[in-house]
């Protein structure tokens, strides 16, 4: 045992108190007069009881609990060999198996792999090994087994990923659970490239005091290859149809030239064009391709240029279509309100982005033909018949929109199924020079451009009429007037939606057409009801994709058949690898964009049309290959080097006086002992004293 402040230890000399204090023997004499005897000589009284010890017990119990105490200030503790130590209990490892896209480098994921087997393979008697796979997000594919059959069998399972490289994530989870751990021994061994992007120095990870690190690189000298980078489009008319001319970034990071590089491009798995190029050590260039024309839309192209040890990254996944406007149908009453329903085609049709085609008809003639290919119908202050509505209905289910501008001859009750609500008479407010808008939902997708008041604001448009409308349960107020009567109201149905207008926009309840703020809001709210997203050419790994992008693009192209199933509409997703999801009713709502490749979805009630094609690209900072030094990676997680690969939790450094003496606390179990101690003697000594008092006090 080693003190921490041995210089206290003088207090032991203290012991030498209760001995003396046994030492000396009171002596209770009772003094008789006897006159007699006075002239006797005086002999000397002496005790022979003085120099002997009466009470052991009470003498070791002072004795220990002075011990124990000048012991406890003194801070005792046991030098313990840190090697030893962290050879001896059973381990908590956690391996964190990085499978980003860059493992897919030369040989990389085998001497991963290879690595990770070999760290099971050292693991004996009551040892636990998690398995974690990692990318872009982790996945805990084995949890806290002594199995080393399962985990070789999970190692050997897995493959490299599309994703990009992030550590963060990974060691929170093993962060978490190595602090739920109880084992003696707790360690992370990461198997990586310690890819340089995918780390970032301020990310919050610490694991628990006494925790190993131990870095696995399977990196090599290679900074990255070469790699198509970027996609643009250049879109000119050509007789009718459209031609794309398409140019390909590329980009070499390697050290050495690359001279006549094959780069050919693919469309819809024919190849159309081959061309060479060269590049300069860590240089780029562009690969132009000859015009290609349009035909149909949800083409699936690819860019291929050479191959190189980073294969991936050399395809550059896309998907073609023409621009197409949304098709919009007006509806509108009788002969009188054409006029306001050409005005409302009118204001649609300056739309540019989204562009619009509008198409004006009679409510009383609408027929199943009439809704193929739309994207949404505007019914502007009509009566709708039965038929009428039933068409509507089936048509908003299957992902439609339809706008209802409510006005003097729209009714109330039973024809009216898709209203948001309960529709009332006319609210007039001429008197008032109208009401204006007191309310917007600017975190609703129509409103959200005008969250900025430099975009403009609806504050000066005066409303002199407008129907009143109770919202339903479903309903969602986007916007009211200043007396809280709801001005614009949404409902969904199925896989459509419905937004009424309790003003007319024509210009005949209020003065909304004079405003600048009145087109943006017209096409807003057309985009919103049409479920229009302009469908990027490509995405990449690590996005998510719903079904709501499909149904607006495959609805502005006229692929739901009028006699689809109402109901909402549901779509079947097929991964680059064959898996195969559900969105949409009956299914999951939205999916995670996993792999490198196409996507392709095929919606109920689109027929034989050409499935809706989603391309998806790895993260262009995978194809940089340079990695940060795993040493670096660990100090910044554990505030010291990280220990030699293969040395796991042997490699220990040694702990200080302080940190020994703060880890055992051997002082507080020394000082409750004294304290006992000290309560048990002065028990003791008020028994021993009251016995003798009784003793002495009896009469002879």
């Amino acid at each position: 045992m080693t003190f921490l402040t041995p210089f206290l230890l003088a207090g032991l000399a203290a012991l030498a108190v209760p001995v003396f204090v046994h030492l000396i023997q009171r002596e209770r004499r009772n003094v008789v007069e006897f006159p007699s005897l006075m002239f006797v000589r005086r002999i000397p009284y002496q005790s022979t009881e003085r120099r002997r010890i009466h009470n052991w017990g009470l003498l070791l119990l002072r004795l220990a609990a002075l011990a124990a105490i000048v012991m406890a200030f003194a801070r005792p503790f046991f030098r313990v060999d840190p090697v030893a130590a962290a050879a001896s209990g059973d381990r908590e490892v956690v391996i964190l198996l990085d499978r980003s896209a860059s493992m897919g480098h030369g040989d990389r994921w085998a001497q991963a792999q290879a690595a990770a087997a070999e760290v099971v393979n050292g693991l004996s008697g009551s040892d636990r090994a998690t398995l974690v796979l990692f990318d872009g997000d982790p996945e805990e594919t084995v949890r806290a087994t002594s199995d080393q059959g399962t985990l070789l069998a999970a190692i050997d399972a897995a493959s490299v990923s599309s994703g990009a490289t992030r550590f963060a994530p990974a060691l929170r989870l093993a962060q978490s659970r190595l602090n739920a751990s109880g084992s003696s021994r707790r360690e992370a061994v990461i198997v990586s490239d310690f890819q340089r992007t995918g780390w970032a120095r301020q990310e919050d990870v610490q694991f628990p005091e006494g925790a190993t690190i131990t870095p696995v690189s399977v990196a090599d000298d290679a900074s990255g290859g070469v790699s198509v980078t970027s996609l643009s489009m250049e879109r000119a008319p050509f007789s009718g149809a459209e031609r794309v001319t398409i140019t390909a970034g590329i980009a070499n990071r390697a050290a050495t030239p690359v001279d006549a590089l094959p780069v050919a491009l693919e469309i819809d798995g024919r190849v159309i064009e081959r061309r060479e190029v060269a590049i300069d050590a860590n240089g780029t260039t562009a690969a132009t391709f000859e015009a290609v024309t349009l035909a149909e839309a949800n083409i699936p192209g690819v860019v291929r240029a050479g191959t190189d040890e980073l294969p991936a990254d050399n395809n550059f996944f896309f998907v073609l279509s023409p621009t197409r406007p949304l098709s919009v149908l007006v509806l509108h009453g009788d002969a009188s309100s054409s006029a306001a329903a050409r005005y409302l085609k009118t204001a649609l049709d300056l739309g540019r982005a989204p562009a619009f085609a509008s198409e004006v008809a009679p409510a009383a003639r609408l027929t199943a033909d009439m809704l193929t290919g739309r994207s949404l119908v505007v019914v502007d202050d009509a009566t709708l018949g039965s038929a009428a509505a039933e068409l509507l209905t089936g048509f908003v289910e299957r992902g439609g929109g339809l706008m209802l501008m409510l006005g003097d001859r729209t009714p109330a009750g039973a024809d009216w199924p898709l209203l948001p609500g309960t529709l009332s008479g006319a609210v007039d407010r001429t008197q008032l020079r109208g009401g204006t808008l007191g309310f917007l939902d600017y975190s609703h997708p129509v409103f959200d451009e005008f969250k900025d008041p430099r975009n403009g604001t609806f504050s000066n448009m005066r409303f002199l009429r407008y129907r009143g409308l109770t919202p339903a349960p479903d309903g969602r107020v986007l916007a009211r007037f200043d007396d809280g009567a709801a001005a614009i109201v949404e409902r969904r149905v199925g896989g459509g939606r419905v937004i009424a207008v309790t003003s007319s926009l024509d210009g005949n309840w209020s003065d909304a057409p004079r405003h600048a703020m009145y087109l943006p809001l017209v096409h807003e709210l057309a985009a919103y009801l049409a479920q229009y997203e302009e469908a990027p050419p490509w995405q990449t790994v690590g996005r998510r994709f719903d079904i709501s992008a499909a149904i607006g693009a495959v609805a502005r192209d006229g692929q739901l058949a009028p006699g689809a199933p109402a109901g909402g509409v549901r779509g079947v997703v097929v991964s680059p690898s064959g898996a195969q999801t559900t969105l949409g009713t009956g299914g999951v709502e939205s999916i995670l964009l996993a792999e490198q490749g196409v996507y392709s979805v095929r919606l109920s009630g689109s027929g034989d049309r050409r499935p809706y094609a989603v391309a998806v690209n790895l993260a262009p900072e995978e194809s940089d290959l340079a990695s940060v030094p795993a040493e670096d990676m660990v100090a910044g997680l554990t505030g010291r080097s990280a220990p030699a690969a293969g040395a796991q939790a042997l490699d220990v450094e040694p702990l200080t006086p302080v940190e020994m003496e703060k880890q055992q606390s051997v002082w507080w179990f020394l000082l409750v002992a004294g304290l006992v101690a000290l309560l048990a003697e002065a028990s003791l000594s008020n028994r021993l004293s009251t016995r003798v008092n009784a003793l002495t006090d009896r009469p002879a």
